[in-house]
């Protein structure tokens, strides 16, 4: 395999050039297949015959992660809003069900910062088991509303699941 961006023969498969530093198919400049020099509307090498427009294996779901933090953010932000609605109810209620609401709003806000902190991890692509816990807080956070969990919180820890090859 030779990088794209200059032409470099590559060993196996690797993330990065190190020609270069890009990613191997990222240019348009050099043929994959061989090297020879392209253009960027060249479809088919007329050396060697190979596709020019032909993505590295795992190329392309850069979008999974992405999607897992934008819903992580989505729960997990009104999560931490409605965590701390609780918590400043509980100064303004009579002292006997005051501790109730404090003792629900601690937990969930807890639970929110994970889930942004998370879900923050998973928008940049680093530290997967940061990411997934994030993910996971963010279902919690909606498992009292059962459709946000099963339209929001499931899809988040199933793409930051099969998306953990993305991560750094």
């Amino acid at each position: 395999m030779y990088c794209r961006n200059c032409g470099k023969e590559l060993p196996g498969t690797t993330q990065f050039c190190m020609g270069c530093g890009a990613r191997p198919h990222s240019g348009k400049a050099y043929c994959a297949g061989c090297g020879e020099p392209t253009t960027p509307l060249t479809e088919i090498c007329v050396k060697c015959g190979s596709r020019a427009t032909a993505k590295a294996a795992g190329e392309g779901d850069d979008w999974m992660p992405v999607v897992a933090g934008v819903l992580g953010l989505i729960i997990s932000i009104p999560g931490l809003i409605i965590g701390l609605a609780f918590a400043a109810l509980g100064w303004l209620v009579p002292p006997g069900v005051g501790w109730l609401t404090m003792l629900l709003g601690s937990p969930l806000i807890v639970l929110a910062i994970i889930g942004i902190v998370g879900s923050i991890f998973a928008l940049r692509r680093r530290i997967w088991g940061f990411a997934l816990a994030g993910a996971i807080c963010a279902f919690i956070i909606a498992l009292p509303w059962i459709v946000p969990a099963i339209i929001l919180g499931i899809p988040a820890i199933v793409f930051t699941v099969i998306g953990k090859s993305r991560f750094q």
